[in-house]
């Protein structure tokens, strides 16, 4: 009875992890496809409501440019994540974020016809190519790393254990992207109208769509496209895995022999 009980429990489990996973998916292919079907807009054509623009990043008057964490870069954008390798034993595991972190200072896009102020929503929206440093199970961080942990109050330092030839303890990604001046850059999101003064008519672009899309990126907007695209099948594929699996063991204890 209680071996059913944990069974069923288990199952159940995987149904709505699958679930979960499957609308990821779903989310990401979409935000894609809304990319490609948005027009970019020229700047000076810009009206209130989503838009997509494109241009080169610089920062207003008063803007004091940050310095990444980990390499120190100068940038107007910084997008740090932290992943460790998870598994309960039974395949290779998967790569989980349990730190991440984005800021912004207030910018200007200019695609050449005019210029428009951005600022990041507090939930976040960068999508930047970033550096990796990997540190396997057992291996003394790179000195960046280890000056990056040492400063951040939400991490530790992995433990390691070498036992012979072998090492155990997390494995761990640190990934750090930036956005610096002279960049060019994409950004779909939503425009709302400023005073200007003397009739004039100023925007900023600070919200997500209604559709809930802010993306920043030094990407490409065909290399957004497929990265959405190409990530979405893969959390499709693995949430409908999950989903038969969870499923059929489930029903499997009223199924004939």
């Amino acid at each position: 009875m209680v071996d059913s009980f944990v069974i069923s429990l288990s199952s159940l489990v995987f149904v709505v992890v699958g679930l979960i996973t499957l609308n990821k998916g779903r989310t990401e292919r979409a935000e894609s496809t809304r990319m490609e079907e948005t027009e970019t807009t020229a700047i000076r054509d810009l009206e209130p409501g989503p838009v997509e623009v494109k241009g080169t990043v610089h920062g207003t008057d008063d803007a004091t440019l940050q310095q990444s964490p980990i390499d120190g870069t100068e940038a107007l954008a910084v997008h740090v994540e932290v992943k460790e390798l998870h598994s309960d034993g039974n395949g290779p595991g998967n790569w989980q974020t349990i730190f991440e972190n984005q800021t912004a200072e207030p910018m200007f896009i200019d695609d050449g016809t005019s210029e428009v102020l951005v600022n990041l929503p507090e939930d976040g929206g960068l999508n930047l190519e970033q550096s990796e440093w990997k540190v396997e199970a057992g291996d003394e961080p790179p000195e960046e790393i280890r000056t990056y942990v040492e400063n951040e109050p939400a991490l530790d330092l992995p433990d390691g254990v070498d036992i012979g030839p072998l090492s155990t303890g997390e494995r761990r990604r640190y990934l750090e992207g930036t956005l610096e001046p002279g960049e060019e850059a994409y950004l779909l999101g939503t425009a709302r109208e400023t005073e200007a003064g003397w009739d004039n008519r100023d925007y900023v672009i600070d919200e997500p769509t209604s559709d809930g899309d802010f993306v920043l990126s030094d990407k490409s907007e065909a290399e957004l496209i497929e990265e959405g695209r190409s990530s979405g099948l893969v959390f499709l594929t693995a949430g409908a895995l999950m989903i038969v699996i969870g499923l059929a063991s489930l029903l499997s204890p009223f199924l004939p022999i």
